[in-house]
């Protein structure tokens, strides 16, 4: 379950990500076009009906909101990262309480939210061993990214691992009321 932002966003997010790059080599940088903020990880769906009816419940009465991205961050820390992030810079509030609503509508399935705090969040770049990316933060830097942009709708991806990255397709559209 995601948000994927448009695509001049989508752009702006990428121009910004660029000085990180050129920072330091041997982080794996995620490719435009699998940018997104994961609402929730569902790992193998087993029963796609009854998780599409149970995310239709947990979305159709939610209305869309306004998000702008901005802000670079790392998981865990900084000091010892794995993951190199872009965070809400206006409107995550709103992502938390919709990462929320998709939990608590998976949960009665069998589906377990994560343990962690959801931190709304855009994976920029994975470290295979964690490492101090506090150069990295600052290239990038704290400030907005892109036009704010309204969330309108969710979606369930399938993705599907490969030597080359996953690849991302989308199964389901779950719209947003007012959007």
């Amino acid at each position: 379950m995601a948000v994927k932002p448009p695509e001049d966003v989508l752009d702006a997010v990428a121009a910004a990500a660029e000085p990180g790059r050129s920072v330091r080599v041997g982080l794996r940088w995620e490719q435009r076009e699998r940018y997104h903020l994961t609402l929730e990880f569902l790992g193998p769906v087993r029963e796609l009906p009854e998780v599409v009816e149970g995310l239709s419940a947990a979305t159709g009465d939610r209305a869309a909101f306004p998000l702008r991205l901005g802000g670079a961050g790392a998981f865990p820390k900084p000091g010892r990262a794995r993951v190199v992030w872009m965070g809400a810079a206006a409107g995550g509030p709103h992502l938390v309480e919709l990462a929320g609503a998709v939990a608590g509508g998976l949960r009665p399935l069998g589906y377990e939210p994560d343990r962690k705090e959801f931190h709304p969040h855009l994976t920029l770049a994975r470290l295979k061993v964690p490492d101090n990316v506090t150069d990295v933060l600052a290239a990038i830097g704290p400030e907005a990214v892109g036009e704010p942009f309204t969330v309108g709708e969710v979606l369930l991806y399938q993705s599907q691992l490969s030597s080359k990255g996953p690849t991302y397709t989308v199964l389901e559209r779950f719209p947003l009321r007012g959007a």
